[in-house]
């Protein structure tokens, strides 16, 4: 045999300690990742997911965003990052104000600016807990919590005052 010839024989790789510690890193990173977007979590919480009907009421907006509310829309949270629910019902009513008078007295008007409450309903995907509803499996809303919602054609601030489950 040529001296050549055994030289790129010597040449084949050889796996030490090196190598194996960069393999283990690189699946150690797979893996955070993995966790990190919540795939194990999907993958665990997909069998509990329950549908939930979220009442909701948004305050004090302009009288012509009213149109932009149509049901059937499926509205998201860039807050929560998730999508929120699809729009079952939908009711405006004027806007309304508390006065306080002088000697202590709260006095209830109503906007005369063309502004209007909305009060709906929306079907939401969810996990329910003790200590209220984990919308997509992973974002807590409970009543009085505040979340911002937008559809194709409108982003406000709706404030949640309901959870139920779904009768199916």
């Amino acid at each position: 045999m040529s001296e050549k010839a055994v030289k790129n024989q010597k040449a084949r790789f050889k796996p030490n300690v090196i190598d194996f510690l960069i393999v283990v890193v690189i699946l150690g990173a797979i893996v955070g990742i993995a966790l990190r977007a919540g795939v194990v979590d999907k993958v665990t919480q997909g069998s509990r997911m329950e549908s939930a009907q979220v009442s909701f009421l948004i305050l004090d907006i302009n009288e012509q965003s009213g149109n932009y509310f149509k049901v059937g829309d499926t509205f998201t949270s860039p807050s929560l990052d998730c999508e929120v629910g699809v729009l079952d019902s939908v009711q405006f009513m004027p806007a309304e104000a508390f006065i306080t008078t002088p000697d202590g007295h709260l006095i209830k008007t109503y906007s005369d600016n063309h502004r209007i409450d909305v009060r709906g309903t929306m079907t939401c995907e969810g996990i329910f807990s003790d200590v209220g509803f984990l919308l997509g499996g992973n974002q807590y809303i409970a009543p009085g919590s505040t979340v911002n919602i937008q559809s194709r054609t409108i982003d406000v601030f709706m404030m949640v005052t309901d959870i139920v489950k779904s009768e199916e």
